[in-house]
This record gives structure tokens, sequence and C-alpha cells, in this order.
């Protein structure tokens, strides 16, 4: 099942901090254009608890109907804002530092402060190449303090994040890795979201129909992404800009040759994928990290190893 070439994206992650370069009445003219643009979803990246603006963007986002998912750290800075009625459908706990440090001393604190403010928390894991042997771990954190929730997004190459090489992607023997350490019933009773269809597959292998609609890359097309300066991307996995919010609406962005012209790359077979037998299954998977990272293996989903037969 493919979605029809949209207006205007359903769902937008917005990389806001105070360390970046929008000013407060910036960020609130983008925050007005999603609204004016009907986006329904929205999740709030970087440290956005900590931007000055944060109450009024909640503010028009609220008045405007549109869900708000929020990602923090649980950093003093950030928890502080953090107050009951506040207009947030879902809160996610970062755990990536800690699982870095394997230093989880805070996180019965963090977790505290958040549900005494009324919130139900899950937990957030970026997949990389250091940390994806340490999702069985994350699972034990969730049932320790009863955390359904857990949330896999996809890799963030925007021009906010500076870091990202292919050295850092998670690989086709990382995911070989998991599986083998992986229990059975890893994922019992677990809520996931996986952005990536071959962690789904392997995570939740008994879960395949609930993917069933999955209609291949959404970027440009029900998925975009704003970085931190206020410019509009296909998607956080996208590095290529549309252009900015602080200049033109997104309808205007959707309807430009560049968002055209990329839907019109997805719309062809990878030659990497050429050939595979579940093509149909995953139609070449992200296409953002694979055209980015992945050309010299034809530009197939840098977590797939090769054509199935």
């Amino acid at each position: 099942m493919t979605i029809d070439l949209l207006d205007t994206p359903l769902r937008i992650s917005w990389r806001l901090s105070p360390e970046g370069p929008l000013t407060d009445p910036d960020a609130l003219i983008v925050a007005d254009r999603l609204v004016e643009a009907g986006v329904f979803y929205v999740t709030l990246e970087g440290h956005p608890l900590a931007c000055p603006a944060i109450n009024d963007i909640l503010r028009i986002f609220a008045g405007g109907g549109l869900q708000v998912m929020l990602i923090c750290e649980g950093t003093a800075a950030e928890l502080k804002y953090l107050h009951p009625g506040l207009p947030v459908r879902q809160l996610y706990l970062d755990v990536a530092p800690c699982l870095a440090t394997d230093d989880f001393t805070s996180l019965s604190g963090q977790l505290e402060s958040i549900r005494n403010q009324g919130f139900d928390p899950g937990l957030l894991l970026g997949p990389r190449h250091d940390n994806v042997a340490k999702i069985p771990r994350l699972f034990e954190l969730c049932r320790a303090h009863q955390i359904p929730k857990i949330k896999l997004p996809n890799v963030g190459i925007d021009g906010s994040v500076k870091t990202l090489s292919e050295a850092g992607l998670v690989t086709p023997e990382d995911l070989q890795s998991l599986g083998r350490e992986l229990a059975p019933e890893a994922t019992s009773g677990l809520e996931l979201e996986v952005h990536d269809l071959f962690l789904w597959e392997l995570l939740c292998p008994d879960r395949q129909d609930s993917r069933s609609e999955y209609g291949g890359c959404q970027a440009a097309n029900s998925l975009g992404h704003v970085d931190g300066s206020g410019d509009l991307y296909p998607c956080s996995s996208w590095p290529e800009k549309l252009g900015s919010l602080l200049d033109h609406s997104v309808e205007a962005l959707w309807a430009s040759p560049a968002r055209l012209r990329i839907r019109e790359e997805i719309a062809a077979t990878p030659a990497g994928c050429r050939g595979c037998q579940d093509l149909s299954i995953c139609f070449g998977g992200c296409r953002g990290l694979a055209r980015t990272f992945n050309r010299h293996h034809g530009s197939r989903d840098p977590m797939c190893s090769e054509p199935r037969e």
C-alpha cells in the first residue's frame, strides 16, 4: 500500500533547543507555519523543554489541534520546565547517555520527577552502531521501571547534526549479533515503535501484520523535518534542505520542484535492491540513509546485507 502524494506532511519532527540559532519570535513563526499546514503530529527533539519559547510553542500547537510528542534527556535544566497540564501527548526519555556510560544512577530520579508531573514516560534510543547491542538492556530497564513504551526512531542527519558518519550506522552484522543475544520473549508485553523495517522484523517477528500498510519511504510526503534553524527537510534522515519556514509556507515548499524530484527518486527502485523478493515489503528501506551512506552498494538500506532470493 502506498500513500498518495500529499500537499503537506502529516508528521513533522523538529529539532528545538536553546542552543539553536532560532530566536523566540522566529520559533513562533515556525510553529504557526506547522499549524497553518494542518500537520497532525509534531515530535520535538533536541532539548525542547529548555527552549525559552516552549510554552508559547505548545500553546500554538494546542490551539491548532497538533498532537505533540516530546523528547528529553532528563537534565535538571529540562525537568524544571515540566509541569502538570503541559499539552504533550507523549513524553520520551532518551536513555542513550545512560547506555553509553552504563550509569543508571540518575534514571530512577528522572522517571520519578516526570511521573510526579503527571506524565507516563516512554524510553527512547536512537539506534547506532555503538549502542544497538544494548537494546536487550533497554528492555530490562523498561520492565524494571514498569515502562511499556519504547521508541527506536530513525537516524537524524540534518544540518543540526554534524557528527554522524557511515561508521556510526547500524550494520547487518550488528543485527545478526543482536539476534543471537535476544531472548525469545524479549519484547513480550512491550509497546515498540521501530522506524527501521529490518530492526523491526528482528525485534518483532510475530508482529509483521502491524506494519502491513507500510508503503515505503515517506520522506517528502507524509514525513518532514525541521532543523534548529527553521529549515524544512524531506525527513531527518534526508539531509537536503527544501527551504526556510521563516520565508516560505510548508505548502509552498511541499509544492517545490526539489520536493517532487525527491519523490520521483524514491519511486525508482534502488540498483542494490533489484531482484530482491522482499522489495514489495521494504521498498528499499530508509532511502535517505541509503543515498547518503550506501551508494557503493546500490543505495540499499545500510541495515540490509544483500537482496533476498
